[in-house]
Order: C-alpha cells, then structure tokens, then sequence
C-alpha cells in the first residue's frame, strides 16, 4: 500500500500542475475579452462623439443660413426705410432694421461659439481616434503572443498529462477510481496525518485509526474530511512502515485503550 500511496502522491502533484496550467489558459481568453470590451467601449465612445459633431456641425451650418436670411431683412428693411413716406412708415420699417440687426448679432454671437465647440470636438476626436488605434495595435499584438502563449500551455499540458498517465497505469483501478472520485469532490484528494491531525482538515482522527495509518497496511480516509490519508512518517523510509505504532500525542496507547473500554 505505501507504493500505491506514492503513486498517488506522484499523481496529485502532476494533477496539480495540470490544474495550474490549466487555469492559466483559460484566464488568457477572459483577459483578451476584457481588451476586446475596452475596446469597444472606447469605439462606441468615438462613434457617439462623432455623431454629436455632425449634429454641431449642421445646426452652425442652419445658423449661417439664418444668418444669410437675416442680411436679407436688414437689406429690405434699409430699402423700405429709403421709401417711407411719412413717420409711420419710418418708425415701421426702423423697428425691422432693429429686429433684423438684433436677430443677426444674436446667431452671429451662435455661429461663433458653434465654431469653437466643433473646433474643440474635432481636437478631442482626433485625440481619442489615435488612442483607440493605438489600443487597437495593442490588443492585436496581445492576441498574437497570447496565441502563442496557449499553445505553449497547450503543449506543456499535454506532456504532463502523457507522464501523469504513465504514472497512473501503476495504481491499481478501485484505488485510481477512488482517488478520482475524491478530487473531484475535494479537490485535494491525499492529505498526511501528523501528530493525530489530518492536515488536509486539520481535524483530530481516531486513535485506533492512526494505529491504522501506521501499520500503512491499507487505504484510509479521513472520516471528517474524507480525503485519503497516510502517517507522514511512512514514507521517509523502508523501516518506518514495519515501525511499532506511536499514539499520538495526549492519546493512550491503543492497548490500553482497549483495557480501559472492557
């Protein structure tokens, strides 16, 4: 049982590795998406902006024209005054010069502040324009590397699995099935038992079991955490597992164990 006992040792740091490379794969695709969604906040953002400046630039465009409208009034207002024939018609075709002049000033004062807001649009565009294309390259560039990373991984999973398997054809089947059973379940599925305490739970076992352990006869499992457990000392040499038991500490000797319950 001790060489089932290494086997499966053997097996747990190769699954372990296998798990590490394993996560370190599958966070690659979730760090490019994360690019990729940036990426597409960052065009979404230059998109609306884009849109916004469009909607300036037709507005000053309308204000030009209605500027153009207004020269127009301020013309035929001039020309009626030339032709007013008494004070009334004075007065009237003044009031239009005043509103034409007034309406013009106003969309003047407009069409100036439009051209600073486009012209202020236009420098941020350009800025975000050559920001998301620098992001761009970059996520292009990560993607790159970062494919050539996961084939790496890819092939280094695939060594370690070739010499995991090379070790578990050495474990017999009803300990491999049982040892699989309990990683899934626990993820660490051989834990030792120092002084008593499983140190996969550091939970105190029963003194007739770490008898058990130390005999290293059989597969034990820890009955709080039910992972496979084994005295530590079993394995620093070939005396250890012929060794006499060792209670553990606090813990009568399992004879007089016995005589104390009879």
């Amino acid at each position: 049982m001790r060489e089932q006992l290494k086997r499966l040792e053997e097996l747990q740091l190769f699954d372990a590795r296998i798990h590490e490379k394993n996560a370190d794969l599958q966070s690659i695709p979730v760090k490019l998406q994360a690019s990729h969604n940036e990426l597409e906040r960052m065009e979404n953002l230059l998109a609306t902006d884009r849109a916004q400046l469009a909607e300036t630039q037709r507005y000053h465009a309308a204000q030009k024209s209605h500027l153009a409208d207004d020269e127009v009034m301020v013309s035929t207002a001039r020309h009626k005054l030339s032709l007013a024939k008494n004070s009334r018609e004075y007065m009237a075709a003044q009031r239009e010069i005043d509103q034409a002049r007034d309406s013009f000033a106003a969309r003047e004062v407009e069409a100036s502040k439009l051209v600073d807001a486009i012209q202020a649009k236009e420098t941020v565009l350009a800025e975000r324009a050559a920001a998301l294309q620098t992001l761009r390259e970059s996520v292009q560039n990560d993607e790159e590397r970062d494919r050539e990373h996961m084939k790496g991984l890819e092939s280094e999973i695939a060594k370690i699995r070739f010499e995991r398997d090379q070790i578990a054809v050495n474990v017999r089947a009803d300990v491999l099935k049982r040892y699989s059973a309990i990683r899934m379940r626990r993820g660490l599925a051989v834990v030792t038992v120092r002084s008593g305490t499983c140190q996969g739970c550091n939970m105190n076992i029963p003194p007739q079991l770490y008898n058990t352990l130390q005999r290293g006869t059989s597969l034990e499992t820890c009955p709080s955490c039910h992972r496979i457990i084994y005295w530590d000392e079993i394995m620093k040499g070939p005396a250890a597992e012929g060794a006499a038991p060792v209670a553990p500490a606090g813990t009568a000797p399992a004879a007089k164990i016995a005589t104390a319950g009879s």
